[in-house]
């Protein structure tokens, strides 16, 4: 971040309060996207965060050039790929150990195999892989955002949820004309959904987010049990729906090797 403090290599007042801002301005982006309301440009940021308007300026101009937001066609701004980098950072065996997993099952399905994360009520990817030929269909961007009640990664996030706990989650959201022709429309129908899948140990979600796409999933949780991630298979259903029972086994068996990896990592901490 560039500041008007010390040498490089030193830390002073200028460097931390340059710290503190941008990780405010960050933070104020990161909150507006996870609402699921339209993003902040410049001038609404600057009003959030309580700082001049030139200083927001150059914050975000900082920000941007460092990838760690980016500035979309209409002036808003959200998170940006240098961001879920460092964030995906902190849990560096799950993402490592990820990637030849979700790899050998985009392969092995001819699909697009992801590894994603809830933030609110909006799920993010970290780690997308494909197969030949479906690169730009099914690869995702990672940083990718989509709503966590009509795609399959984001119920397997939430198959630990209580149906009070969904909706309140829910409560200030509007489900209808979102997703496919099979996305839940309130919360009751994510609740019975997720009761029915919870049963099987996978979520099958058959155009619930695209009309067409399936996506398979299932949680990955922590030694303690909790949901850390999810582990996903996507692609056309009817591509999908001859293999789900290989694909179910290879999706289990990839979550069991994700909870190692974040075994691991706690006791390397």
């Amino acid at each position: 971040m560039t500041t008007n403090g010390p040498a490089s290599g030193q830390t002073g007042p200028g460097t931390a309060s340059s710290l503190r801002m941008a990780l405010r301005v960050v933070n104020a982006v990161l909150d507006r996207e996870a609402s699921g309301r339209t993003g902040f440009n410049v001038s609404r940021l600057a009003s959030e965060v309580g700082i001049e308007r030139s200083k927001a300026s150059r914050t975000t101009q900082d920000l941007c050039d460092k990838g760690f937001l980016e500035r979309l066609d209409d002036s808003t701004l959200r998170a940006g790929d240098a961001f879920f980098t460092a964030a995906a950072s902190l849990h560096p065996g799950l993402l490592r150990r990820s990637r030849p997993l979700l790899r050998r099952m985009a392969v092995a399905h001819g699909a697009g195999a992801r590894l994603s994360v809830l933030d609110g009520v909006q799920v993010r990817l970290l780690r997308a892989e494909s197969a030949a030929g479906w690169s730009q269909e099914w690869q995702g961007r990672a940083s990718l955002v989509t709503p966590c009640w009509c795609t399959g990664a984001g119920r397997a996030l939430l198959l630990d949820h209580t149906a009070e706990d969904l909706a309140a989650l829910l409560d200030d959201y509007e489900l209808i004309g979102v997703g496919g022709p099979n996305a839940a429309r309130t919360a009751a129908e994510l609740v019975a959904a997720n009761d029915h899948d919870r049963l099987r140990g996978v979520v099958a979600a058959h155009g619930e987010f695209e009309h067409g796409v399936t996506e398979y999933a299932v949680p990955v949780r922590d030694p303690d049990g909790r949901i850390r991630a999810a582990v996903s298979v996507v692609g056309r259903e009817q591509d999908l729906l001859p293999r789900q029972r290989a694909i179910r086994t290879d999706l289990a068996a990839a979550a069991a090797a994700l909870t190692d990896a974040l075994g691991a990592n706690d006791t390397a901490r």
